[in-house]
Formats: C-alpha cells, structure tokens, sequence
C-alpha cells in the first residue's frame, strides 16, 4: 500500500496510543515536528527514519509506505494468538512462539509484555525456570520506563509486584513496586464517581465503575476481617458474620450491576465463601465447612469467561473462571482441610474445581 511517510506516522501512532508529545519525547524533538510530519508541512530528516522505525517496530521501508498492509495483518494475527493464549493461561510452551514474534517486532510492547508472562510462567505444580522470571523481570522493568501509556505502564508494574511476591519472596521490594501505583483518588473509576457524580457517564461506564468499585470494596473487606481484626478462636464465630454481610453486600451489587459485568463479582463471593469455609473446619463444624466450599464452586463456575461488550479487558486476565478454580484448588491442598480432606463431600469439590480449571 503506497501511502506518504506522513501519513504512516500519523496512522502508526494511534495505532499504537500513541501522544504527539510522547513520541517527541522520544526522538527528542518537539511536538510541532512530528504535527508538521504528519501534515505533510515537513518530513523527518533521513537520520531520525532508523529510530521511528524502532520505535514502531517495523523497517524503515514499511515505514515509507512498503507492504503496511500485510505488516499490521501478521500483527494483528500475532495480537489474537496473545489473546487467545491469555483465555488459557501462559505456560512455558509458549516462549518460543512469542520470542519468534518478538524477533518479527522488536519493538512491539505488547508482545514484549506476553513473552515476559510466559517466561513467568509455570506448568501445574512446578515453578517458573529461575532464568526466565530473570529475564522476565528485565523486560518489564524496561516496559515500566518505555510504556506508551499509563494503563499499560500499570499492568507492568503489577506484574513485577506478584513477581517479587511470589518467587522472590521480597516484600521490601514487593512494597516498593506497589508504591508506584497510583492511589485510588488518582484512578479514573473514583474520579468519574468522585466530581462528576455519574453526570455524562454511559450506562456501560456506570456499570463498570459500579463493578470495579465494589469488586474492591469487598476485597478491602473481606482482608481487614480476615487479617485485621483480632484472630482468636473466640472471634471466629464474629468474623464468619461479618463476612456473610460481605457475601451479602456484593450480592447487592450483583442487583444494580447487568450481565457479564455482574458476573465479575461472583469471583469475589466464591472466594469469601473459601475464607468461612477455613473458619469452619478450625471450629470443628464440618459440615458447614464443605457446604461452604460447594457455594464456592458454584460461585466460580458463574464466573464469565470475558467482560461485558465495551469494557476493555485487563492486561493480566485474573478473575476469569478457570483461573479462580484454579487458584482455589491449588487451596485445597492446605493443611488446614485435613480434617474434611477425605470425605465424598470434599473429593466431589476437588473434581469440579478441576473440570473448571481446564
């Protein structure tokens, strides 16, 4: 397809979510330049064509107008491959898939970011390779500094904090990288509620913002009950109706909020009825502790696979179905569950839990 390098630049750019300030920043020019670019009122000299290229991830004569099309189609082929393995979940097959792909777009941050989740990754029980959250942690430090936009810049950011939670076990720098997350009064969902109170809002932005809110009110919730009241065996009885009110409290929600959006905070019910069922089973109440765990599964089962039409899906996938199924049986295997571990109460949990991790 021959269009003009200015128009290449222009479409490249939004294509990417790109600023004009930002990729000026980038080459070290100033705004006006890349708008005089992109108007065709002046073309970037020769020796910023290598760098704009980096930076788009493309050869300099794709940059000038040769064969785009069928670039941004092998793109866009790459981009539903990404998708279609964050449905699934990453696993260590897939590094060299996205290592080829990366090859192909070096400097493409989406496919930077899906090659450092894959190297992250494990396979059932067995940990990610020490080298390849290595390099995993390389690459996102440098999509932290390089990232186009904030979101993206955040999505990073919170992967390295699981990071150095999880396998480093660092909870300095596990703090540290949580520290450069913005406060909630800085988010857009608090913003939007905050000084607009809902006025010029779509009923799919209110409905997002009414989900994501209470999806983190309820978390807030159920951890200070959990973790930041008194845990003795004579608060038990009290944390267990406190955290039925929590249950109670996003089915609420589930009222005002429609379809897939709703759905959402069946994770967040699934996951409280896990936490009674622990309370449960150290009171000696075992069948309150399975039936607890049975409101678990079908909680999780009614979890969507994908968000409501409109809301833009999360970089890191982490309440869709079968990731929470699976992170609830990897909970089963808690000593805490000794006592019920071998009942066919129990197993029936197990095997349905397993069937919706798949």
């Amino acid at each position: 397809m021959n269009i003009t390098i200015g128009e290449n630049i222009r479409k490249l750019r939004k294509l990417r979510g790109v600023t004009q300030e930002a990729l000026a920043d980038r080459l070290n020019v100033t705004p006006q330049a890349i708008s005089r670019w992109e108007s065709e009122a002046g073309f970037p000299a020769i020796e910023y064509l290598p760098d704009l290229a980096g930076f788009f991830g493309i050869s300099v004569d794709e940059l000038l107008g040769v064969k785009l099309s069928e670039r941004e189609a092998r793109r866009e082929e790459i981009y539903n491959a990404v998708s279609r393995i964050e449905d699934r979940g990453y696993v260590p097959d897939d590094v060299g898939f996205l290592r080829d792909a990366h090859a192909e777009f070096p400097g493409d941050q989406t496919i930077r970011f899906a090659l450092a989740n894959a190297l992250a990754s494990g396979s059932g029980d067995r940990q990610p390779e020490k080298a390849g959250v290595q390099e995993a942690e390389k690459i996102l430090w440098d999509l932290v500094r390089q990232a186009d936009h904030d979101d993206f810049r955040f999505s990073c950011i919170k992967r390295l904090a699981v990071m150095y939670k999880d396998y480093w076990h660092d909870e300095h720098g596990y703090e540290e990288i949580v520290s450069m997350l913005p406060e909630i009064s800085s988010c857009r969902e608090f913003f939007l509620s905050d000084y607009f109170g809902g006025a010029n809002q779509t009923e799919v932005v209110q409905q997002d913002v009414l989900r994501k809110l209470s999806q983190w009110f309820s978390c807030v919730l159920r951890d200070y009950v959990c973790f930041g009241l008194p845990n003795e065996p004579e608060t038990w009885n009290s944390k267990l109706d406190w955290l039925d009110w929590v249950i109670s409290f996003c089915e609420q929600c589930m009222r005002l909020v429609s379809g897939k959006d709703a759905g959402m905070l069946e994770g967040n019910i699934a996951v409280l009825h896990r936490y009674k069922a622990t309370y449960y089973v150290a009171l000696g109440e075992a069948d309150e502790a399975l039936s607890a765990l049975e409101a678990m599964c079908d909680h999780a089962g009614k979890v969507p696979g994908e968000p409501a039409p409109g809301v833009r899906k999360p970089l890191v996938p982490d309440n869709e179905s079968h990731n929470l199924a699976w992170y609830c049986l990897s909970c089963m295997n808690q000593d805490r569950y000794d006592p019920i571990h071998n009942t066919p109460r129990f197993r029936a949990v197990v095997e349905r839990l397993t069937a919706l991790s798949r």
